[in-house]
């Protein structure tokens, strides 16, 4: 039975209790995903899982299947379930450098797993980076400045090496509301944007995210977080030298990413304070072709 609406950003996202077990139900429109896709994200959920990675398992519906279709009106529904995550989100003043160390930990895990992965069965297939990223830029369109910086970025980018140690199918959106904690143990969910991507992007989400509200000496933090998190990494998985040495091309694709997405989706005058100003510092920063959160890379 359903309990509640958690609401959700790209999906409707509700709890239910099944069979006494909590649930996590979500329902994405036809046009935002196919059940292909959303079978493959199972697909790769499952397989870390399996490995010992301690994501949230996709579980089958009440007919068995894992993807379900309800039609409506100009379309359909696909929906699709997962294991609840126990705990609960970390707040930045409760995130100890243990809590960094395993959160790089867990990404190095995740990543040697994907090394390893052979894929999803036909039919089912992730979406293509390339298609992702090219939505992303027609967001662009209207501020010529910010797309040419944004076409420079993607440029940089697919000129790097895809060695399966360092380019896979990987979460892409690892910030801290899409992992609970109990205590030091953490646990992943929100699939929903994986893509086979460069690994080190992971890493500059989850840097990014810990930096965005930060005013006071960001610099002295992200060189803190960023040796924390890259001592858990590399007790799990190694990235090749050239792709720490991409890490701010990949700052900057989610500054860049992320202005186009609030551009889009949160109106001028529904952005809180915090949000409106860095919009605006984000804007000036990636006209002018400076770092992402201005640091020093």
């Amino acid at each position: 039975c359903i309990r509640d609406s958690l609401g959700g950003f790209e999906s409707f996202v509700y709890e239910a209790v099944v069979e006494d077990q909590p649930r996590i139900v979500k329902v994405t429109w036809h046009e935002r995903r196919t059940p292909e896709q959303m079978g493959a994200e199972l697909h790769f959920v499952n397989y870390l899982a399996d490995g010992g990675a301690p994501v949230c398992r996709g579980v089958p519906l009440a007919d068995g299947s894992l993807v379900g279709t309800v039609p409506a009106a100009g379309g359909a529904f696909h929906v699709y379930a997962f294991e609840k995550a126990p705990g609960a989100m970390l707040t930045r003043e409760e995130r100890t450098d243990e809590h960094w160390i395993r959160w790089g930990a867990l990404v190095g895990r995740m990543h040697r797993l994907s090394a390893a992965y052979p894929g999803p069965p036909h039919p089912l297939h992730r979406p293509s980076w390339e298609k992702e990223y090219e939505e992303i830029g027609s967001l662009l369109d209207a501020q010529p400045e910010l797309r040419r910086a944004f076409d420079r970025t993607i440029e940089a980018i697919r000129a790097l090496p895809r060695d399966p140690s360092a380019f896979g199918a990987m979460h892409t959106d690892l910030h801290g509301h899409n992992i609970f904690w109990t205590g030091l143990d953490p646990h992943v969910f929100d699939f929903d944007d994986m893509l086979d991507f460069w690994f080190v992007s992971d890493l500059a989400i989850v840097l990014y995210y810990q930096l965005i509200g930060v005013d006071d000496d960001r610099q002295a933090e992200f060189e803190r977080v960023r040796k924390l998190l890259l001592r858990g990494y590399e007790s799990q998985h190694a990235l090749p030298a050239w792709s720490h040495a991409a890490l701010p091309l990949f700052l900057a694709l989610r500054e860049q990413t992320l202005w186009a997405v609030i551009e889009r989706s949160i109106p001028a005058g529904e952005r809180t304070g915090p949000w409106q100003r860095w919009f605006v510092e984000a804007t000036e920063r990636i006209a002018a072709g400076r770092p992402a959160l201005d640091l020093r890379l």
